[in-house]
């Protein structure tokens, strides 16, 4: 994740509005040519941070639920 935060709110740069509230964006919101112009600019502070939500949906278990029977053949085989 990629976090921005302006020094000046609604100073513009890449073609977004920043704000002085940091804001995170997705890894792939910006070009290689914008995150350069967006590194260079004294105006802003940019910050590459990990995706805490990401991170927390990969770790967390997959829970299995038993499946119905669609037909009636799969309820016979069942015992319903």
């Amino acid at each position: 994740m990629i976090e921005i935060r302006s020094k000046q709110e609604g100073f513009r740069r890449a073609g977004v509005a920043h704000s002085v509230t940091p804001k995170q964006y997705r890894d792939d919101a910006f070009t290689e040519a914008q995150l350069e112009q967006l590194e260079a600019e004294p105006m802003l502070s940019v910050r590459f941070v990990e995706d805490k939500a990401a991170e927390k949906t990969e770790k967390a278990p997959v829970k299995e639920t038993a499946k119905e029977p669609k037909t009636s053949a799969d309820k016979a085989k069942a015992g319903k």
